[in-house]
């Protein structure tokens, strides 16, 4: 099956199966605890380039690019503002860093720089396949009958099919993947660092708690050290979320609808890592997409 094919199964109905499997919980725990893991263990320019959703999606817009051999700075910036990933002026932000430590390299010749092939450096490439599989793996608690898929990821060929899958699926079904001002999610995606300190809460959550999100304790002076930013920038968060409240100074409690709004990211997440997989599984091929 191609993946705009498999993107018709992202349906409310397959939401509230995932949500409630009795894996959910457990993938869930898996896949913040090594994504706050991964983060971790990077340098700190590779830390910039993750730890804020948008410089994400752009470099994941550059990878898909960059493996169907189309990446050049004016068809990343062109492709980032058609699917309202991010503004011209942060794709041209990320561009100069990530040439700042060479992992964005344009090809000599004539013309202006903008149009001539860019390509994406190995490390780089490395880090997001890594950051890719940790939510793959992760979907295999609520699906393991796919772990033939997770395995063909980790080959290049499975992986270039998987990453084009999944992006292939992403933006068939952008009324899903698009930003919400009402979900209380959101705020986290457009702050630095905003869903990995969520991550690390979720990541400490006992496993017999009614939500997937209840309190936890929190140190400001640690969550600052381990995300790169300052406990001012914390306590901004928390107080503009709405849906985070201090206890005292070293608890913070969460709300019935940010647990529900954390259940649904993930739910999708592995919705999509679902998809993806069961492309791979089907043969289906990027080279061979016929009208996928």
């Amino acid at each position: 099956m191609t993946p705009g094919e498999l993107s018709k199964r992202l349906t409310d109905e397959s939401s509230t199966a995932i949500r409630a499997h009795p894996q959910f919980r457990t993938a869930v725990a898996r896949a913040t605890a090594e994504s706050v893991a991964h983060f971790q263990s990077q340098d700190l320019s590779y830390q910039w380039i993750t730890k804020d959703i948008g410089r994400a999606a752009i470099c994941v817009t550059a990878l898909s690019l960059h493996m169907v051999g189309r990446l050049t700075a004016q068809t990343l910036t062109a492709s980032c503002l058609e699917h309202d990933v991010s503004s011209a002026g942060r794709v041209q932000q990320v561009i100069r860093r990530c040439q700042d430590i060479g992992e964005l390299t344009v090809e000599d010749g004539p013309g202006l720089w903008t149009r001539r092939p860019m390509r994406m450096g190995e490390r780089l490439i490395g880090i997001m396949r890594e950051r890719a599989l940790i939510d793959l793996k992760a979907t295999l608690c609520v699906a393991p009958e796919l772990a033939d898929a997770a395995e063909l990821a980790q080959t290049d060929d499975g992986f270039l099919n998987y990453a084009i899958a999944l992006a292939m699926i992403t933006n068939a079904r952008r009324d899903l993947f698009a930003f919400r001002n009402s979900s209380p999610v959101n705020l986290l995606l457009d702050r630095e660092a905003g869903m990995l300190i969520v991550f690390d809460f979720i990541s400490r959550q006992s496993p017999d708690q009614p939500r997937l999100l209840q309190e936890a304790a929190i140190s400001r002076y640690a969550l600052a050290r381990r995300y790169g930013v300052s406990r001012a920038h914390i306590n901004k968060i928390l107080a503009e979320s709405g849906h985070m409240d201090c206890i005292g100074a070293d608890r913070v409690v969460f709300s019935d609808a940010l647990s529900a709004a954390m259940e649904q990211h993930f739910a999708l997440v592995f919705q999509l890592n679902q998809c993806a997989a069961q492309a791979l599984l089907s043969n289906w091929r990027f080279e061979n997409r016929g009208g996928g």
